[in-house]
């Protein structure tokens, strides 16, 4: 794929509105969630774990190595049964407070990406390398980069290339595929 005239292989401009931050606190929470599937998994063997360890620690005596493996047996048990995607998070309210309304652009191009919100001084930029994740949705691109730290990209504001071509350069580039969640929008 060719360059476009301003150098960048892929840019696009657009407002944050609502219905894209709905879109990243529907897929954020989605990220955060625990399957039930997951669950039965992690409360078999949290419960299997601790009732061996435990006859274990009862019948051979005081071992702190058994002793650690009933605390992971523990944690494996408060996760399986925690409130998953419940859990208390700020991160979407801070994105919708610092992203409603701005404009911003970014560019795509061989040595990564670069976003520019309105009203910052500063641009963020990330390598390729950089990227650790790779998630969409119908309505959005999401480029992980650490942490909580995320690029949102709407899929129709993308120019240099349609998104499934913008999708399939990710891909290459950071040697990662995308995961998709199902968020509704669209």
């Amino acid at each position: 794929m060719s360059e476009n005239r301003s150098g960048g292989l892929f840019r696009a401009a657009f407002t944050y509105t609502d219905a894209v931050l709905s879109d990243f606190e529907s897929m954020y929470g989605q990220k955060k969630e625990i399957s039930p599937a997951m669950r039965a998994v992690l409360g078999v063997l949290g419960a299997a774990g601790a009732i061996f360890f435990g006859y274990m620690l009862y019948r051979d005596g005081f071992q702190f190595v058994r002793v650690g493996y009933i605390v992971i047996c523990a944690i494996l048990l408060v996760v399986a049964f925690s409130g998953g995607n419940r859990r208390p998070d700020e991160s979407t309210a801070k994105y919708r407070k610092y992203y409603q309304d701005k404009q911003a652009t970014f560019t795509i191009d061989e040595s990564g990406v670069e976003m520019h919100l309105e009203g910052q001084k500063q641009y963020a930029r990330s390598k390729f390398r950089e990227i650790y994740s790779l998630c969409d949705t119908d309505l959005c691109f999401y480029f992980v980069i650490k942490g909580k730290a995320y690029y949102i990209l709407p899929k129709d504001s993308v120019e240099g290339g349609d998104a499934d071509a913008l999708k399939k350069y990710m891909e290459k580039k950071c040697g990662k595929r995308f995961m998709h969640y199902d968020t509704g929008s669209g």
